[in-house]
């Protein structure tokens, strides 16, 4: 299984063994997502999340990182059934620059965004992405709390999949 570290600013790189594509803050150069910056409010804490009650999370549900690769040959193998969603937690913006065929948006920094996390099937599969893994992994993380049966996260998001060169569509 890849690894993630996290760097002082608490943003995560994917660790040599898993390509990483940049090994500076996301933030930093000014073409990153700023996640590093917003995670920084107490409220986007990852040890703050305790938004549900304790035990309600799924006891034996799969969550899982997974590569650009193995997302593409997983959207790939489920075609156009209708059980897998590919939900993108970019902002607005970020979707309309690229995003996956037939994803579904739910902004990260949005003030609806657990919410709107809590309306979705919670027996579905999905596969969260984002622009560089650390939005979606929170995501990963919470749609656990919440009940969810089957989640990936796609580690290095956007920035992963196009430094590897794996078809986006």
């Amino acid at each position: 299984m890849e690894t993630m570290q996290n760097n002082p600013c608490s943003c995560q790189t994917v660790t040599k063994e898993s390509k990483p594509t940049s090994s500076e803050c996301c933030s930093s150069n000014g073409d990153g997502d700023n996640a590093c910056q917003m995670l920084s409010d107490p409220k986007w804490n990852k040890e703050n999340m305790e938004y549900f009650p304790v035990g309600f999370a799924v006891e034996n549900g799969v969550f899982k990182d997974i590569s650009p690769k193995e997302t593409h040959q997983m959207i790939q193998e489920y075609g156009q059934d209708q059980n897998l969603v590919v939900l993108d937690v970019k902002t607005k913006q970020e979707y309309l620059e690229n995003h996956l065929s037939g994803s579904k948006l739910i902004d990260f920094f949005s003030s609806s965004f657990r919410d709107d996390l809590f309306r979705l099937d919670k027996n579905k599969i999905y596969i969260v992405i984002c622009k560089i893994g650390v939005r979606s992994e929170i995501a990963m993380k919470l749609m656990k709390k919440m009940g969810f049966k089957e989640v990936y996260n796609v580690l290095g998001g956007d920035n992963r999949w196009f430094a590897e060169e794996i078809p986006y569509s």
